[in-house]
């Protein structure tokens, strides 16, 4: 069987190649156990198959990789000798160094949601296989958490983004654009949790649609907790001048959202 999947995986038609790698997505998610004696292998077609001159499979190959990282929590060391190549190709997608119509893989629809969502995932089981580098990507990361309507991925991507964000919080000091750039950026991705459900395209939403702030989801009680936990640490460790000067940028229902939910 996982000759026929992996042969799927590297067959010279492209058209053939997305379709496996869904099938690999769709393995991880519902049937891991058929993969896991074949994992590295698995991984490294994956690898193989990150390339943006390719939409449709690279996105495929994105997203298998997603939900094999979410298999292999609490087991970090099955992804370790793939994690710096997975994050090498990964930022490139974050940063926008793919090829999209405007010469950049995020403009590929899905892509630069499902990078988001795995280098969460990837974070997730281990931070260290992102935090290093986090000063480089970081808006790009937090450009496509906010793209993300998949609950699931979205929660994810989310949870580990955190848990790098405190592995190396300097990164936002260090980010390649400024502090108060870079920390506006995050507090952008969290708003989208306040959108409605039915705004597909939440970027632009928040940015032009007419639109009203809801509750964060009763159901991510806990995620919730945590990321106000981190927007007071984030507050706290960039020093009181820098967030004048985000809170001061930004419009005011956002402001009023800041406050009255997250007491900031």
């Amino acid at each position: 069987f996982f000759s026929v999947v992996h042969s799927l995986c590297k067959h010279e038609i492209s058209g053939v190649r997305m379709s496996g790698l869904a099938l690999v997505g769709d393995l991880a998610k519902n049937c891991p156990s058929l993969l896991e004696p074949a994992l590295p292998q698995i991984l490294q077609v994956c690898v193989q198959n990150m390339d943006p001159i390719q939409p449709t499979v690279c996105t495929n190959a994105v997203w298998a990789t997603g939900e094999i990282c979410v298999r292999c929590q609490g087991n970090p060391k099955l992804l370790e000798p793939f994690a710096p190549t997975l994050m090498q190709n990964l930022v490139a997608i974050l940063m926008g160094n793919g090829v999209g119509s405007g010469g950049r893989g995020s403009d590929i629809p899905g892509l630069a949601e499902n990078a988001a969502a795995t280098v969460g995932r990837l974070g997730k089981l281990d931070p260290n296989f992102v935090a290093n580098d986090l000063s480089r990507f970081l808006m790009g990361w937090c450009d496509g958490l906010a793209k993300i309507n998949d609950p699931t991925e979205k929660h994810d991507g989310f949870q580990g983004f955190i848990k790098v964000l405190y592995a190396n919080p300097r990164s936002i000091q260090h980010a390649t654009v400024n502090a108060a750039d870079a920390v506006a950026s995050i507090l952008f991705a969290i708003i989208t949790w306040h959108l409605p459900e039915n705004i597909l395209d939440r970027s632009s939403a928040l940015l032009s649609g007419e639109y009203s702030f809801h509750p964060f989801p009763s159901s991510e009680y806990e995620l919730g907790a945590s990321i106000k936990g981190m927007i007071r640490d984030m507050k706290s460790f960039v020093g009181e001048d820098v967030w004048h000067s985000v809170v001061k940028g930004l419009p005011v229902n956002v402001r009023r959202l800041l406050r009255e939910h997250y007491e900031i």
